[in-house]
């Protein structure tokens, strides 16, 4: 199922794009040119950070924080044929080993 980013706020004339708490394996349909946000709720002490383990080409990171991030989005490369999921996880500072993973796909429209 793919499922069509919810547009937030006007800045600087680009729409944002806001995504919370974004499923495993969530499907998102984003326009180029507009910046995508994805949100993480917090929890607990703040003993988690989410970090970017590995990002399509057509999403530039304008802002990265401990449970959000904000990306440019630009027109995807349609000749490979894949697609490179955007994937995220969540590690604990008071752990170690593999953290929680969130992989998304971002199609541009």
């Amino acid at each position: 199922m793919t499922l069509m980013a919810t547009p937030g706020t006007i800045a600087r004339g680009r729409t944002v794009h806001i995504v919370h708490d974004p499923q495993p394996g969530q499907r998102l349909t984003v326009p180029a040119g507009s910046r995508l946000a994805v949100r993480f709720r917090r929890r607990g002490l703040g003993l988690s950070r989410w970090q970017v383990l590995d990002r399509p080409g057509h999403l530039l990171p304008l802002e990265e924080g401990p449970h959000g991030f904000l990306f440019l989005v630009f027109d995807a490369d349609s000749g490979s044929g894949q697609e490179q999921p955007l994937r995220l996880v969540r590690q604990r500072v008071d752990r170690s080993g593999p953290g929680e993973v969130r992989d998304l796909v971002i199609r541009v429209s």
